[in-house]
């Protein structure tokens, strides 16, 4: 008995270290991972979009949520299904933002395994001027 209690308070810590997110390295530039922002420069008056090239066609945008300065962007797919990937880019609209900088993060998760994991994991700077 005292061993499946102390076994069980383990295996509770180990899930609650292990699901702590990690530090985010920002990244300043997004063609390095083969995207861009359009226009590069925004202003507060532009309508923004996030542009991947060489994207699957089965990467479906699941998501886009916005929190004060932080833009969430989450695209997704199901690894299972072992569909053929041809190759398109994708535009995703984030339409227009106030003066000031924004943080971006990218997920593209595959829903397949429970819980999903995340493939790519990106965070971009976006500074949006006057």
């Amino acid at each position: 008995m005292r061993v499946s209690f102390l076994t069980t308070v383990i295996a509770i810590f180990l899930l609650m270290a292990c699901s702590e997110p990690l530090d985010q390295e920002i990244i300043s530039d997004p063609g390095k991972n083969n995207m861009k922002f359009i226009p590069e420069k925004p202003g507060s008056n532009d309508e923004i979009k996030l542009v991947v090239y060489d994207d699957c066609n089965y990467n479906i945008l699941s998501g886009i949520t916005r929190n004060g300065t932080t833009i969430n962007i989450q695209k997704e797919f199901n690894g299972m299904m072992k569909r053929p990937c041809l190759i398109r880019n994708d535009t995703v609209v984030i339409g227009k933002l106030t003066e000031g900088t924004y943080i971006i993060h990218y997920k593209l998760m595959d829903i397949a395994p429970v819980p999903p994991k995340a493939e790519i994991s990106l965070t971009f700077l976006l500074p949006v001027s006057r």
